[in-house]
């Protein structure tokens, strides 16, 4: 009966605020919804069915039914076990590992003076060049020179410019326009407080930063509670790098699936989501403008261009950044503006980005 109640409560407005935003990055596949309902309620309607009166249970036949269903575990789990890249199967295709390799502070970091061209879903090969600090550059021969004004670039695959080339990615763009050398301290998969790390490892490496944009898709309130990798932790107000989870059962696969890849967040590890998120944003901000740079960030959402209140999004982008006074553009990205064949921003999306980006720095920049 607590199951069939369960799937009568997770509501339109749940599945927004717990699923679809946190957790997705594209829009939500419209059957979604109905099978995170419908898994509950099936639950529910089959133990309604096969269970006797409670009277009838005894001691030994919960231990037995529990030893079975531990047991029913072990095969799953070694299905589990099959690695890709030297990572689990659903980690090690990502593109970060087919051009990084791991990394003990900030969980992985592409592999610096290397190129390497790849290409996905059918499309092109795609020369990702890597220069000597680790970013993305036009070719990986060299390193930022650290006396020229620069714009740097953090966060994740869209500031990489995963499947564009080089000079078509809103990193490039924008530093062109606005005659900036380019730092960029993205990798793809980066949460807020991967971003961070390297942010900070990074300005004081530069004699005149002037400018920073970190890239903060919402699905990254997902990704800064993953404890699989090192990660910003927020206790008393203040950050921590805590080490990835350790134990038995923290090296479980069915137990990394379940907390770090279950596209789901109950209500307190949203909220707990949005704190530490908040206050990587505010240290962001604040580490910027300590190193004479001005900040800003992008925040990018699939759908219909719309007003910002208007999103279904609105609810996370007023804690994240107006409550706490943070510049952001909130960039829309139409369906036919992505690419076809993993759907990041395509070259038009590209542009647009770079252009609403260059006009907002420019007007603070010009202060």
């Amino acid at each position: 009966m607590a199951l069939l109640v369960l799937a009568v409560q997770l509501d339109d407005a749940w599945f927004v605020r717990h699923v679809a935003v946190p957790a997705q990055y594209l829009l939500a596949p419209q059957w979604l919804h109905p099978v995170v309902r419908a898994v509950p309620a099936a639950f529910g309607v089959l133990l309604m069915l096969l269970s006797g009166p409670i009277s009838r249970a005894s001691a030994g036949d919960l231990v037995r039914n529990g030893l079975a269903a531990l047991l029913a575990c072990v095969p799953v789990e070694m299905l589990l076990r099959r690695d890709v890249n030297g990572a689990t199967a659903w980690r090690g295709k990502k593109l970060e590992l087919k051009i990084g390799r791991p990394d003990p502070r900030y969980g992985w970091v592409l592999l610096p003076s290397r190129t390497t061209a790849l290409g996905a879903g059918g499309a092109s090969p795609v020369p990702y060049a890597i220069d000597a600090w680790g970013g993305r550059a036009a070719d990986d021969r060299g390193a930022p020179d650290p006396a020229l004004p620069s714009l740097v670039v953090a966060g994740e695959s869209i500031a990489v410019g995963h499947g564009l080339p080089f000079e078509q990615t809103f990193a490039a763009l924008l530093a062109k326009r606005l005659g900036l050398q380019l730092v960029s301290v993205a990798a793809g998969g980066y949460g807020t407080d991967q971003a961070l790390l390297r942010l900070e490892d990074t300005l004081p490496r530069l004699s005149r930063p002037v400018a920073m944009v970190m890239v903060v898709p919402l699905i990254q309130l997902e990704r800064n509670l993953q404890d699989y990798r090192p990660r910003l932790e927020l206790a008393d107000g203040a950050l921590s790098l805590a080490p990835p989870a350790q134990g038995f059962l923290t090296g479980l696969r069915l137990r990394d699936v379940v907390v770090n890849e279950l596209p789901l967040l109950g209500e307190d590890k949203l909220r707990r989501a949005i704190a530490v998120t908040a206050a990587e944003l505010r240290e962001a901000a604040r580490v910027t403008r300590a190193h004479g740079a001005e900040p800003i960030f992008l925040a990018p959402m699939v759908g219909p261009r719309r007003p910002v209140d208007a999103h279904d999004e609105a609810q996370f982008l007023r804690p994240l950044f107006v409550e706490q006074g943070l510049p952001f553009v909130p960039i829309d990205l139409e369906p036919g503006e992505l690419l076809p064949f993993d759907g990041h921003p395509g070259a038009a999306a590209s542009q647009r980005i770079a252009t609403a980006l260059a006009d907002a720095l420019s007007q603070r920049l010009a202060r």
